[in-house]
């Protein structure tokens, strides 16, 4: 199976940088998938939440300089957790027009084939230091769809600090329930959204629900859930996962 995996900023960053323990559990997990013989791209925010503790102003290249700095600080890290398991790391930095070039888009799909054919993981981060817009590509969540859409993925796993979607926001509404499958993303499953963002992310759950719109589309089923919590990832590969599960369209064209 071709999993690509998106960790969302808050799962391993907080105020205070990087969460070293939760890193080494994704390892940790992602090398027991790996162990079964299934493939993972790995897509990760957390480059600016593990830079902004060291960056002591505030104006309007802040986080772009707060990346480059946590960006090799996020990579030594999956690295170190890597080598416990003789797992060999590869990144790529992206931008938007990386997207929208057919050739680069080629590339990359080409390169990350050829990284899983020889057993690298394949680690995928906005270029956030370089790019000229704002934050556009949501965290990495549209990202980490596209990407899945484009190598054919049979799931994308997107992990960030809440269960999955709810009938409600569960931060205000103790009320709200986990809605645990989506058949179809409509205008009712878009409006329970919640629109909040964290202070260290850009996205919100409803970026999630787009790019989950999109990967079901491209025919990939889309998973969201709490990355948090252990053993969510190898569980998104079974039937007991406890989040929430988008079902992929048919698409005769992959």
């Amino acid at each position: 199976m071709r999993l690509v995996i998106k960790i969302g900023t808050q799962v391993i960053s907080s105020k205070t940088g990087l969460n070293k323990k939760r890193i080494r559990q994704i390892i940790k997990e992602i090398a027991e998938l790996l162990k079964l013989g299934h493939e993972v791209i790995l897509v990760s925010s957390g480059a600016i939440g593990a830079g902004l503790p060291l960056v002591n102003f505030k104006d309007s290249v802040c986080k772009k300089v707060a990346a480059a700095v946590g960006q090799p600080m996020l990579m030594h890290n999956y690295i170190n957790g890597a080598k416990k398991y003789k797992i060999v790391v590869g990144q790529i930095l992206m931008l938007s027009d990386d997207f929208t070039n057919q050739k680069n888009f080629k590339n990359l799909i080409l390169h990350i084939n050829a990284m899983l054919a020889h057993k690298i993981l394949p680690i995928i981060n906005e270029n956030d230091v370089m790019k000229g817009e704002d934050l556009i590509i949501n965290d990495n969540d549209m990202l980490s769809a596209i990407v899945a859409v484009g190598v054919k993925a049979d799931k994308l796993i997107i992990l960030t600090n809440q269960d999955g979607l709810f009938t409600d926001n569960p931060d205000q509404n103790k009320k709200a329930e986990l809605i645990k499958d989506v058949g179809d993303i409509d205008a009712k499953i878009k409006a329970v959204c919640s629109v909040g963002k964290s202070d260290l992310g850009v996205g919100g759950m409803c970026a999630k629900i787009a790019s989950a719109e999109y990967a079901t589309k491209g025919g990939v089923e889309t998973l969201i859930g709490n990355g948090e919590k252990k053993g969510i990832i190898l569980k998104a590969v079974g039937n007991n996962f406890s989040g929430t599960r988008f079902l992929a369209k048919n698409n005769s064209k992959r």
